[in-house]
């Protein structure tokens, strides 16, 4: 293979370059809420404990009376570290890369990408979910409301994110 070849490769290959897509089918309630733009975590109807991640039976009592259930999105980003590399080309070309803890108020810690406006931790944020390029759910840390004044760059940077992902998929669709 010749120099060229190799090098139209590699473009096609970071054209290409999704996040990981593979999730538990218990994850499949967090996508569902994510692209409604609400933020769900699982329930369980006997004991009413909140658990992320999502599963097949309650943390606390193994009951599988787990339902999708809005949560306040408040909470804690109690540790923080910012990925300088990675193995999966999606990550490689969009480093470096903040991912933290937040204690959520409704009671389980979650790991979310952390947004760049986001103060160090401790501090006190809110929680989403969205749609990552492979339409997969995350979760993202943004600044507590009223700590970022609506309109500023980091509002408008996630909500043309939110966009380009929507585009994105319409595109792949045919749409």
């Amino acid at each position: 293979m010749s120099d060229e070849q190799k090098r139209e490769r590699t473009l096609l290959e970071r054209k290409r370059a999704l996040p990981p897509a593979a999730r538990s089918p218990a994850a499949l309630g967090l996508r569902v809420a994510a692209v409604r733009g609400r933020f769900e975590l699982q329930v369980c109807a006997e004991c009413g404990a909140v658990q992320y991640p999502p599963r097949e039976a309650c943390h606390h009592c193994l009951s599988t009376a787990l339902a999708w259930r809005s949560q306040p999105d408040g909470g804690e980003l109690i540790s923080e570290t910012t990925l300088h590399h990675s193995h999966e080309m999606y990550f490689r070309e969009r480093l470096p890369w903040r991912i933290g803890m937040v204690r959520l108020d409704c009671g389980p810690t979650v790991i979310a990408n952390v947004e760049h406006a986001v103060p160090s931790a401790p501090c006190r944020v809110r929680v989403a979910a969205h749609l990552d390029e492979s339409g997969q759910a995350v979760l993202v840390a943004l600044p507590e409301v009223g700590a970022v004044a609506v309109g500023t760059a980091a509002e408008s940077e996630v909500r043309d994110a939110q966009s380009a992902v929507a585009e994105s998929q319409k595109g792949d669709r045919g749409d």
